[in-house]
This record gives structure tokens, C-alpha cells and sequence, in this order.
């Protein structure tokens, strides 16, 4: 069994579980046997997220602040943490304590991007390899961006969204996040893209332009098909997105994810932050990890 930390680690800092942005989301139409789409998501981590404390504990816990509309224990973080140490540590439990700063139904990752944190963080303590096999099924049974959050990389997912298909070179871009009052519920955008979908772009000059560090050719590259079932279900979100369109400074806007939150690449940091400032709805300057 993997070396554990010891209980002082309880003491350290806290940790981010970083947001992420969709800066390709490609759902192919056709359900699967299982009821799932296939996906072609292309996501890059942010600065922003969660607060993030783990500690020993005496059975596996979750704790979060403010707290949750369901209960703790059927969260996806207290899955992640007991499905870690029934494989990894039994016997010894411990405690995910989730500072909540970001909006969730807003496409940004919420409690993928947490549950992947906690796993991530979960395996370094117990020092277990991130491409562990029986680690990247937890991440793949939590939900289908968890497998993301786990590696934490600029990456390209396949399968449903849950499959680590390739990384790409880290590139540092000013983002601003615009989102309106309103959440979307990825299911109910799900079924109105079933209602008329929409073939998916191709990701490859995306993926180019990435490997390339070429952000104008990232701005011009966005695409996301989900976008106009999310569109049709909150029409603040297509407000949101051409607001963001329009300002001075943005290189390129899409919806992130099923929504709602919109983003922008922005030129420089001072254009994020004058986008975020001026926004009538939440809105966040930030920029990739």
C-alpha cells in the first residue's frame, strides 16, 4: 500500500481546484446504449476556483462552505474521497473541506473541478501515480470532466468527455468571465440539443494553434455546438456572450461548457479586468493556470 502522509498535513495551506473553460465542446448527436453523447471537449484550467483543505479524518468526509442544497455524503467530493481510500488507504479516512467561490450551473466545472482536486491531491499525499489505472476509473465513474481536473493540464478529452486523448503546452491567456443570474442545467441543455442538433466542429486547427502558442489563432478557433441549446433554454446567456463580443480588447468569446458562463480571451490583463469591471452580470478577470 502507498505511503500515507502524516496527520500534520492538516496544517498545510489551502489548495486551489481550479475552474476550467471549454475552449472546444463538440457533442456528436446520437445517444449511446448508456443514454451518453460522444464529445470532443478541448478545456484549459484558470486561476480561479474553490479553496481547497484536506486532512486525516476518522471516516471519509466532506465538508463545504457555504454548504450545499443536498447533503454532504452525496456529493461528488465525498464519492471521490471514499472511493480513494476503499482502493488506495483503507483504514485510513480523511476530510475534503471545499471553500465554494465560484457559481456553479455555469459550465466552469464546479463539482468535477472539486472532485478532481480532491483526488489529485488525495494521490499526491499517497504518493499514487496520476495515471494509476484504478485512479483515472475513480475520476471516470465520478463524472465525465473529473478525469480533466485530475491531470490538470490543457488537454483534449474523447470518449464522453472522460477520456484523456492528449496535453498541450501550458499557455498563459487574460480570460474574462461573464455570467448572467441565471443557471443551465446540463441536462435540460442536453435534451434541447437533441432536439436539433448540430453536426461538431473539427478541434484539429484548434489543437494546432495550441501546440503553437498562438493565441489569435486560439481566439479564432473557439467553438462549442452545445452553445445554442443553452442559448434557447436562458436567453440571457446569448446576451452575455454578445456583450463580451463586443468590447474592445476580446481576441475571441464562446460559452464555456452547457453554460452559463460566457468567456472572453482577452489581449491583456487591464482589458480582462475593464470587461470585467464594466459587466452588468457576475463577471471575473482571470487567466489560465
Amino acid at each position: 500500500m502507498p505511503a500515507v502522509a502524516p496527520s500534520a498535513h492538516k496544517d498545510a495551506p489551502a489548495l486551489l481546484a481550479p475552474a476550467k473553460v471549454n475552449l472546444h465542446l463538440g457533442i456528436h448527436p446520437g445517444r449511446d446504449e448508456r443514454g451518453y453523447h460522444r464529445a470532443d471537449s478541448i478545456m484549459i484550467p484558470l486561476e480561479l476556483g474553490n479553496g481547497l483543505a484536506i486532512e486525516r479524518a476518522e471516516a471519509p468526509e466532506a465538508v463545504f462552505e457555504p454548504a450545499l442544497s443536498i447533503p454532504a455524503e452525496k456529493s461528488v467530493v465525498y464519492r471521490a474521497v471514499d472511493a480513494f481510500e476503499r482502493t488506495f488507504t483503507p483504514g485510513c479516512s480523511w476530510r475534503a473541506s471545499v471553500t465554494r467561490l465560484t457559481p456553479g450551473s455555469a459550465g466552469l466545472g464546479s463539482s468535477s473541478a472539486d472532485a478532481g482536486a480532491v483526488l489529485r491531491e488525495l494521490a499526491r499525499i499517497a504518493d499514487v501515480p496520476s495515471d494509476d489505472k484504478r485512479l483515472v476509473a475513480i475520476a471516470q465513474s465520478l463524472g465525465a470532466d473529473v478525469a480533466f481536473f485530475l491531470q490538470g493540464s490543457p488537454a483534449l478529452l474523447g470518449g464522453v468527455g472522460d477520456v484523456l486523448e492528449r496535453t498541450f503546452p501550458h499557455v498563459s491567456m487574460e480570460i474574462a468571465l461573464v455570467k448572467p443570474e441565471v443557471g443551465v442545467s446540463t441536462v435540460e441543455a442536453y435534451r434541447a440539443f437533441d432536439e436539433h442538433p448540430v453536426e461538431p466542429a473539427d478541434p484539429s486547427d484548434l489543437a494546432a494553434a495550441l501546440d503553437a502558442g498562438d493565441i489569435p489563432a486560439i481566439a479564432a478557433h473557439l467553438a462549442n455546438n452545445l452553445a445554442p441549446a443553452a442559448i434557447e433554454l436562458a436567453p440571457e446567456v446569448g446576451e452575455c456572450l454578445a456583450w463580451l463580443r463586443a468590447q474592445d480588447g476580446v481576441l475571441g468569446a464562446q460559452v464555456t461548457g452547457s453554460g452559463s458562463c460566457s468567456f472572453a480571451i482577452c489581449a491583456t490583463a487591464s482589458d480582462a479586468e475593464r470587461i470585467a469591471a464594466a459587466s452588468p452580470w457576475w463577471a471575473r478577470a482571470t487567466r489560465t493556470i
